[in-house]
C-alpha cells in the first residue's frame, strides 16, 4: 500500500504567535514518520525521510500526474503521494518558503545554504589587474614589450636608450642615426605610449617614408605635445604628409621642422595648417627652401591665424617680394608674440611693411630681423614704427648695412616713446657714435634697458672724410670689393679660378682675399667713397 503524508491545514489567525505555531505544526507534519495503511492505523516507529521521497525518478517527473495526485479528505487536508510528487506539490504547502514573521526568519534550520559562489555575474573584475594595469602584458602603457617584439620580428637590435626611457616625459633621440627600420620600430610602441610628451628626433636623417610612419604615431597618440624633427631630410613630400595630419590635430603645441629641405611647393599645405589648427602654439620652419610662392601662402595664413604664438621663418630664400608678403601678414596678425625673420631679405621695402606691423600689431613682444639687408632708409621706417609701439620687448636688428646714423635714429625713437616696453636692443656688428653711447647709458640707468653694439667710433666730426672711409666698407663689403677689382682692371675668374675647376672653397677664398686685397691701399685710393 502506498504511503502518504497527511497535512492538516489550520485557519489563519491574526495573532503572530498563532502564525508561528501553525508554521511549526506544518514543519512537524512534513518531517513526521510516514504511517502505514492498516485497519487500526496505529503510528509506527519514526522513519527519517530520504532524498528519494522528495525527488522521484522517472519520465513523468515535473509533470502534473492527474486528478488522483491530490485528494481532498473531508475538505480539511491534502494527500500527497510520495511516489508521484510533482512540481505543483513542490510549490504547495508541504514545503515552507522563506518568510519573515515580525522580523524572524523562519527557515533558519533549512539544510539548503546559498553563497556568492553559487551565482554568476558579468561584473567579475580582477582587482589587481584593474588597480595595476601596467603589470599586465595586454595593457603595457610604455610599449616596451611591443618594441622588443617588433625589433625581433624585423631582425634589428633594439636601442637600449629607447627601452630605458619610454617611461620618461621626454624621449630625446638626437643624432642616434636611426634608419627607416628603426623609425618604424619606434613608431609602434609610441602609438600607445602614455608617458612620453616630448619627442626629440633631431638629426636622424629621417626621409619622407619615415615622416609618414611618424604621422601614424602622431595620429594615434593623444599624449604628445612637442615634436622636434629638425636637421632631418623630410623634404617636401614628408612635410606635406605631416601637414595633412597637423591641420586636424588638437594636442600638439610645438612642431620643429628646422633644416629639413622643405621646398616652395609645401607652402599651401602650411597655409591649411595655419588656417585650421587652433591648438598649435609654436611652429619652427627656419633654414628650408621656401621662396616667393610659399611666402604668399604664409602671409595669408598669418593674417587668418590668431592662436599661433611663435614662428621661425628665418634663413629661407624669400627674396624681397616674399619678405614683403610675410611682413604684411604679420601686420594683420593678432596672436603672434615671437617672430624670427633672420636672413629673410627684407631690404627697404620689407622694412616699410614692418613699420605697419609695428604700428598696428598689439601682441608682438619679440622680433628678430638680423641679416636682412636693411639700409638707412629702412632703419628710418623701423624707427617710425617704434615711436608709438608699447608691446615690443626685444628687438634684434644687428648685422644690417645701415651705419651709425641708422642705429642712432632707432635709439632716439625708443627714447622719445615714454610707453616703450623694449628691454633689449641688439645692434650686433654695427658701430655707433659717441652720442649713441650717451643715450645708451641714460636708458640703461633709467629704464634698465640692455643695448648691445659693436663699439663706439672715435670723434671724427672735424674730419668727415675719414669717418666716411671707416664706415664705408661695413656698409656693403661685396660691392666695395667688386668696385676695387673693376678699378684694378682684373678679371675675377683669373683671380679665383686658378685650377680651372670653377670651384672655390671658403678657405681658399679667405687666403686669396688676404693676398690680393690690400684694405689700406684701397681706402687710400678712395674707391669706397660715393
Amino acid at each position: 500500500m502506498t504511503s502518504f503524508v497527511q497535512v492538516t491545514s489550520s485557519a489563519p489567525s491574526n495573532n503572530n504567535n498563532n502564525k508561528i505555531k501553525t508554521v511549526r505544526q506544518k514543519r512537524s507534519s512534513i518531517l513526521s514518520p510516514l504511517p502505514e495503511d492498516s485497519d487500526e492505523e496505529e503510528p509506527q516507529a519514526p522513519k527519517p525521510p530520504t532524498l528519494d521521497d522528495f525527488i522521484p525518478t522517472g519520465q513523468g517527473v515535473f509533470l502534473t500526474e492527474g486528478d488522483d495526485s491530490f485528494g481532498d479528505d473531508n475538505g480539511n487536508g491534502q494527500e500527497v503521494c510520495s511516489d508521484e510528487i510533482t512540481l505543483n506539490g513542490l510549490n504547495g504547502d508541504c514545503f515552507i518558503d522563506n518568510e519573515f514573521l515580525d522580523g524572524e526568519f523562519v527557515s533558519d534550520d533549512s539544510s539548503v545554504q546559498s553563497t556568492d559562489e553559487d551565482y554568476d555575474t558579468d561584473l567579475e573584475v580582477n582587482e589587481e589587474e584593474w588597480l595595476h594595469p601596467s603589470k599586465n602584458d595586454y595593457h603595457d602603457t610604455t610599449g616596451k614589450k611591443k618594441y622588443m617584439k617588433v625589433c625581433s620580428d624585423m631582425g634589428i637590435h633594439p636601442v637600449s636608450y629607447i627601452v630605458n626611457n619610454l617611461e620618461q616625459k621626454e624621449l630625446k633621440l638626437r643624432f642616434h642615426g636611426l634608419d627607416q627600420l628603426s623609425i618604424k620600430a619606434i613608431s609602434i610602441p609610441l602609438e600607445t605610449n602614455t608617458n612620453v610628451e616630448i619627442l626629440n628626433l633631431q638629426g636622424n636623417g629621417i626621409d619622407p617614408l619615415g615622416a609618414r610612419c611618424l604621422c601614424r604615431v602622431l595620429r594615434e597618440n593623444l599624449f604628445l605635445t612637442e615634436v622636434v624633427l629638425s636637421e632631418n631630410k623630410i623634404g617636401t613630400e614628408g612635410a606635406i604628409a605631416l601637414c595633412q595630419f597637423l591641420k586636424g590635430n588638437r594636442n600638439l603645441i610645438k612642431v620643429d621642422l628646422t633644416d629639413n629641405e622643405i621646398g616652395d611647393s609645401a607652402g599651401q599645405s602650411f597655409y591649411e595648417v595655419l588656417k585650421g589648427n587652433k591648438s598649435l602654439k609654436e611652429l619652427l620652419l627656419g633654414n628650408n627652401h621656401f621662396e616667393e610662392n610659399a611666402a604668399t601662402w604664409f602671409g595669408d595664413g598669418l593674417s587668418e591665424n590668431d592662436t599661433l604664438e611663435v614662428i621661425d621663418l628665418g634663413w629661407n630664400p624669400w627674396k624681397t617680394r616674399g619678405a614683403v608678403c610675410l611682413a604684411e601678414g604679420l601686420a594683420e596678425n593678432v596672436g603672434l608674440r615671437r617672430v624670427r625673420f633672420v636672413m629673410a631679405g627684407l631690404g627697404k621695402l620689407g622694412a616699410q611693411s614692418l613699420m605697419d606691423a609695428l604700428l598696428h600689431n598689439r601682441t608682438l613682444q619679440e622680433l628678430d630681423i638680423s641679416y636682412n639687408r636693411i639700409p638707412v632708409e629702412g632703419a628710418n621706417c623701423i624707427a617710425s614704427g617704434l615711436k608709438t609701439n608699447d608691446t615690443l620687448k626685444i628687438l634684434k636688428i644687428g648685422n644690417n648695412p645701415f651705419d651709425a646714423d641708422g642705429a642712432m635714429v632707432i635709439l632716439e625713437a625708443v627714447e622719445s616713446n615714454e610707453t616703450c616696453a623694449i628691454n633689449l636692443l641688439d645692434f650686433s656688428n654695427i658701430m655707433v657714435k659717441i652720442e649713441f653711447k650717451k643715450i645708451q647709458d641714460r636708458l640703461m640707468t633709467e629704464r634698465n634697458m640692455k643695448i648691445t653694439n659693436e663699439g663706439v667710433l672715435p670723434d671724427t666730426q672735424t674730419d668727415p672724410e675719414t669717418f666716411a672711409k671707416m664706415t664705408a666698407f661695413r656698409k656693403d663689403p661685396i660691392e666695395a670689393f667688386k668696385r676695387h677689382v673693376y678699378n684694378c682692371g682684373v678679371n675675377m675668374c683669373d683671380v679665383f679660378n686658378v685650377d680651372n675647376d670653377l670651384k672655390l672653397s671658403v678657405v681658399d677664398f679667405k687666403d686669396l682675399i688676404k693676398v690680393r686685397f690690400n684694405y689700406k691701399k684701397v681706402l687710400g685710393r678712395g674707391y669706397f667713397l660715393k
